[in-house]
């Protein structure tokens, strides 16, 4: 009985855990893999998860691909993403990696189901949700 009575409470601790986002309710929406089709028709540049968490790619076919992870979510109108350069992953010439970012934030121009538009310096960047 106590075996059981544990093992329930701690199902009931992970899934509290799983409902309880630190996004606000526009981020909820967002949350998505997006591609830019340009670049890449299957590997995300962006995956926003639930969670809070995101995985940020720069993809240059053929050349070079890495991936850094960090936490995301939607302020005010702003994406905002806080990113960990020690979690860089690379696959191709590293010396070609440049400095990533810790902190990004680019203004949400307009989503819907299928799209993500976000602007940064006047220059609005076109994302697909896959």
């Amino acid at each position: 009985m106590k075996k059981t009575l544990t093992l329930m409470l701690a199902v009931a601790g992970m899934a509290m855990t799983q409902s309880c986002s630190r996004l606000s309710s526009e981020a909820k929406e967002i949350a998505g893999n997006y591609v830019i089709p340009e670049v890449s028709q299957t590997e995300p540049v962006m995956e926003l998860n639930r969670d809070a968490t995101c995985v940020v790619r720069a993809i240059k076919p053929g050349v070079l691909t890495y991936a850094v992870e960090g936490t995301w979510n939607v302020e005010n109108d702003s994406l905002v993403m806080l990113l960990d350069p020690s979690t860089v992953k690379v696959d191709g010439d590293a010396s070609l990696v440049g400095q990533i970012p810790v902190r990004s934030a680019r203004k949400v121009v307009e989503h819907n189901d299928f799209n993500l538009q976000l602007e940064s310096d006047g220059i609005v960047y076109y994302y697909k949700k896959l």
